[in-house]
């Protein structure tokens, strides 16, 4: 059932459509699927057929995870990279337009149907080996701020250490921001562009195929070790996946403790999220234990 605010923004977006880009001729708009920062709309239109329109809830929103988002930044990231890697062969929506407006931003683009059908963790694999051997983007993605990739997860690892002790009473003994920091300058490292957040909410399939990899908000560009680390603690990178991957000693080449503060940027997240975003105390606790867990290997890494 709608919400009211999802009906507002239907009554919005149709009007902004119809306004700017009258040649589409979409057809009535139905809701297609929500997050916690978007809402994405089904259209049919005249002269791109069925199409995806994505929609902020709001133009800024902020959280105990992330301060200060703006909405239409991600948006034009999303365009940006899709753009980018769909002209490079990678199976991500095709976008029409990034279209930003006084009372409404959206992206338009192809809609891929999504049947949520079991796909082969090899071909998720090879895929997303495929987008960290495609070029890198000319700028540094939103999550990133212009800094480089060890700065960033030393700031934000030691930020939501705060916030996960400030929610549970729990003290965390992680390293300060500068030994942090200094453990996770790899001169040298591989560079490649990161999804960060490959789960099934952002794989679309149909009939067992993966048709697309959507939603490019936490974005990276650095070591795809990271990005393996994220998936294995999201619980999904097995022996077909690296298979797949085409790098079975995917971590082999870290220094000491560097995978373990991967997997902690993975997992301190989660714990916020299921503390303070969508609240699930089951979850949250059980996140909780897993950086515990994974600080007491950091202490005997160290």
């Amino acid at each position: 059932m709608m919400n009211d605010r999802a009906k507002t923004l239907l009554v919005q977006l149709q009007a902004e459509v119809d306004l700017h880009y009258p040649d589409w001729k979409i057809g009535e708009l139905e809701v297609a699927g929500s997050g916690l920062e978007c809402l994405v709309c089904y259209a049919n239109s005249a002269v791109h057929g069925p199409a995806a329109l994505r929609i902020p809830w709001e133009r800024w929103s902020s959280n105990d995870n992330d301060a200060s988002v703006d909405g239409r930044k991600l948006l034009q990231q999303e365009a940006t990279l899709a753009a980018h890697l769909f002209g490079h062969g990678l199976p991500v929506p095709q976008v029409y337009a990034c279209h930003t407006g006084e009372s409404l931003d959206f992206l338009a683009s192809a809609f891929i149907a999504n049947d949520g059908s079991a796909f082969a963790s090899k071909d998720l694999g090879r895929i997303v080996a495929a987008i960290h051997a495609a070029p890198l983007p000319d700028f540094l993605p939103l999550a990133q701020d212009g800094a480089p990739l060890h700065e960033v997860l030393a700031e934000r690892l030691a930020r939501r250490a705060k916030v996960v002790e400030n929610l549970t009473g729990v003290t965390l003994r992680l390293p300060d921001y500068g030994g942090l920091a200094s453990r996770l300058e790899l001169p040298g490292a591989r560079r490649s562009l990161l999804h960060m957040d490959i789960r099934p909410a952002n794989v679309l399939s149909y009939q067992g195929a993966i048709a697309a990899v959507v939603d490019w908000s936490n974005a990276l560009v650095g070591d795809p070790a990271l990005e393996l680390a994220r998936i294995a603690e999201y619980g999904c990178l097995g022996t077909d996946f690296l298979a797949g991957y085409g790098n079975p000693d995917c971590f082999s080449h870290l220094p000491p403790g560097v995978e373990t503060l991967y997997r902690l940027d993975t997992a301190i997240m989660l714990a916020v999220v299921f503390l303070s975003e969508a609240p699930n105390p089951d979850l949250a606790w059980q996140k909780v234990n897993r950086v515990l867990e994974l600080q007491e290997t950091l202490i005997s890494e160290w």
